[in-house]
């Protein structure tokens, strides 16, 4: 889409090393800085970006009613002229402005740039969840009992092996998903978008320089994991995506512990994502016990 002064375009696998430039400056916590995140949920969320005035500018639809926003620009210097002209689009589409912040300091250059104009709200439902990675790989104390004792019994009834991905197991992965998937058809909302964003994700993870990994019990996998680098300075790694077959019982806890004992140790801490609002999800990772919470804010003008 055009404006008068910008021009939106839609994400394509092509755009990663801008992306890439982009997010290494910003050093990211967040788990929706990272190219793979925007990739796989861009017709989900149908993200696009603008760059205006050197600062990259990503817009998304959230919500049943597809609610546009922006988040906050990407990029040093003032960033009043850019908004002002982001804010000339809203007007445009009949929409008052709002704007997506994922850096504390962000929030005070808005309002240097704008003072008083914008209620700001926690976006409590998107906060990620952050670990010690060495808590989720040895479990110890008590706190994690019950996560020790789901393992032990997975490696006493399973004779298991953990695999990185190859190419040769994705299909096995999106078979296994997609069983799931049907399974909840009319009881998940937006199974559909879920699925198609982990069939985006699969079958380009080794082009988004995505690490997979699985459990297989006698050469089936039943669970499968994929995670990258979210900040090299931060020491932290990002899980994208968990699955696992609840058949076997402890799949989802050996597989959580296995792919950070194997692929991610040397990383201080890992980023799990939010839980959406969702109680199960939820209760799951707060069982974990988070080491801290990145918050996500919203903007809306006063």
């Amino acid at each position: 889409m055009h404006t008068d002064t910008f021009e939106i375009k839609s994400v394509s696998i092509s755009d990663k090393a801008l992306f890439d430039r982009y997010f290494a400056a910003f050093e990211p916590l967040n788990s929706e800085y990272t190219f793979t995140n925007m990739f796989m949920w861009r017709k989900s969320y149908n993200i696009r970006y603008a760059v205006i005035d050197g600062m990259l500018c990503i817009f998304s639809r959230h919500g049943e009613n597809g609610t546009e926003s922006v988040n906050f620009p990407l990029g040093d210097g003032d960033v009043s002229a850019p908004l002002r002209k982001i804010f000339d689009y809203f007007d445009s589409i009949g929409q008052r402005p709002v704007i997506r912040l994922y850096k504390e300091s962000d929030l005070l250059r808005l309002n240097v740039a704008f003072p008083d104009k914008f209620v700001i709200t926690e976006d409590i439902d998107s906060f990620d969840y952050v670990y010690n990675t060495s808590d989720l790989i040895e479990l110890p104390g008590s706190k994690y009992h019950s996560k020790r004792n789901h393992i032990s019994k997975f490696k006493s009834l399973f004779n298991f092996e953990y695999r990185p991905l190859t190419p040769e197991l994705v299909p096995e992965c999106l078979e296994m998903f997609s069983r799931w998937c049907d399974s909840k058809k009319g009881i998940v909302p937006g199974i559909s978008e879920q699925r198609e964003a982990v069939v985006e994700l699969m079958e380009n993870y080794e082009v988004l320089g995505v690490t997979g990994g699985v459990i297989t019990v006698l050469g089936k996998v039943v669970a499968f994991s994929f995670g990258e680098v979210l900040s090299q300075k931060n020491s932290m790694a990002v899980i994208h995506l968990e699955h696992a077959d609840t058949e076997y019982h402890g799949s989802f806890p050996i597989m959580n512990q296995q792919f950070l004992e194997k692929e991610w140790i040397d990383f201080k801490y890992v980023n799990r994502e939010e839980d959406m609002g969702l109680p199960g999800l939820r209760k799951a990772k707060q069982s974990y016990k988070p080491k801290m919470m990145t918050k996500k804010y919203i903007a809306s003008l006063a």
